[in-house]
């Protein structure tokens, strides 16, 4: 189902336009209705001032420029008692028109009104207009009204183009700070922060503008507080890790040299696994201090040999394989290519990592052609992986830098386990 966009300037004219609509066309027809009472009230005169001036006694009716003048309901004419019932009240007045069709003028007209005299004689005046169509005296006169009617429709169609005119002019005036202020609002950078918020003309627009840079800076202000912490916590962690490292070296060079082995290999254990943590916090550290920097995209190239990364990274996480029955192929090329090393080997390092940590039981293969380096891992058997210290957030971590320096990346999840490719050649 297609979501329609609704535009509030749309909505908000097309509201407008509606109800200017209906005003205009209900002041039209009202005025169209004084015009038709106007004329009602006009023929009452006239038979007013028709039944003043003729006498008359009942079965003797009279008729006068047209009007019949009648004392009794019998003596009306027929087409009249036809028409309408005996009215019932003083200056009753009682009219019909006969039309062809809903717009077009009346063929035949029918009055009547009733008129009590003081000395309480009833008087029943009429009047029947009859080919009305066909009369040129009578066509003559209905086009003179009829042209009361058609300037009333122009009248109002000019009033609502004006409307419309110039309500559409409102809205351009209007819109361009509006559509000023969202281009403002979307390309806003950390450095117009810095600067004065443009004038967008209108006090509301400048007050959303105020509200939207203080949202903005407040949020860059938390975000710059989180980077340099992440920065100085990175950094400041880089040298008690090389101690743990290196002080773990030693020990373990040191417990090789004890003549018990029970104890030896309790004791290895022990190291190993602060070697390997070490290890890790090592790759994070490194990670979160490159995605804190401000300078992202112009990291050093120099010339870097994949293989003997790939070669090298393998080497330092077999430990992650230990005790467990997966064999590792890989299939590399002796070449170099201008990469930034760092980024290189903290991406590689966090891939071979999770492929190394998900395999149990099978094959992990690593082919590296070019710029294009694939690991496969293929898991013969099932089982919950315990998780090593910051391999989470490592694996995120590793995919913002992917993002943010635009590699070619793809992954396939099999059942049996995962295939990653990335390309560190930029487009």
């Amino acid at each position: 189902m297609i979501k329609i966009r609704r535009s509030f300037k749309f909505y908000f004219f097309c509201a407008i336009m509606a109800i200017a609509t209906i005003t205009v066309v209900s002041f039209s027809t009202l005025a169209a209705n004084y015009f038709v009472s106007g004329m009602d009230i006009s023929l009452r005169y006239s038979m007013l001032g028709v039944v003043r001036h003729v006498d008359t006694s009942d079965g003797k009716p009279k008729e006068l420029l047209g009007y019949q003048v009648a004392t009794r309901w019998q003596d009306v004419q027929q087409p009249i008692k036809h028409q309408f019932s005996r009215p019932t009240e003083h200056l009753q007045f009682e009219k019909k028109m006969v039309h062809d069709g809903w717009l077009t003028p009346p063929l035949k007209a029918y009055f009547l009104m009733r008129y009590d005299r003081e000395g309480g004689q009833t008087v029943y005046i009429s009047r029947i207009f009859n080919n009305l169509a066909t009369d040129p005296i009578h066509n003559e006169i209905h086009q003179a009204g009829n042209g009361y009617g058609v300037n009333l429709i122009i009248y109002a169609l000019v009033a609502l183009f004006v409307f419309g005119f110039g309500l559409f002019f409102l809205f351009r005036h209007t819109a361009r700070p509006q559509e000023r202020l969202f281009e403002w609002a979307q390309t806003l950078t950390t450095e117009q922060l810095k600067q004065p918020i443009p004038d967008f003309q209108f006090h509301e627009l400048n007050r959303i503008a105020a509200i939207i840079k203080e949202s903005i800076s407040s949020t860059q202000a938390m975000l710059t507080r989180e980077q340099r912490f992440l920065a100085s916590a990175s950094h400041e962690l880089r040298t008690p890790i090389a101690v743990v490292r290196s002080n773990a070296e030693l020990m373990d060079k040191l417990i090789s040299k004890t003549d018990n082995p029970a104890l030896y290999e309790k004791q290895a254990q022990v190291m190993r696994r602060i070697l390997r943590a070490g290890v890790t916090m090592t790759d994070l550290c490194e990670t979160l201090l490159w995605l804190n920097r401000c300078d992202q995209r112009d990291l050093p190239v120099t010339p870097v040999n994949l293989a003997l990364m790939i070669d090298s990274i393998s080497r330092d996480l077999r430990y992650l394989l230990r005790d467990k029955p997966v064999e590792v192929e890989i299939d590399v090329q002796e070449s170099t290519y201008p990469l930034p090393s760092t980024l290189c080997r903290i991406v590689i390092s966090n891939l071979i990592r999770n492929a190394y940590q998900h395999t149990l039981v099978g094959q992990v293969s690593i082919v590296q052609s070019g710029t294009r380096v694939t690991i496969i891992n293929r898991n013969s058997e099932v089982g919950e992986q315990p998780e090593e210290l910051g391999f989470g957030l490592g694996l995120e971590l590793t995919n913002r830098i992917i993002q943010q320096y635009d590699w070619s990346y793809h992954t396939i999840d099999n059942d049996d386990g995962r295939e990653v490719t990335i390309d560190f050649a930029q487009d």
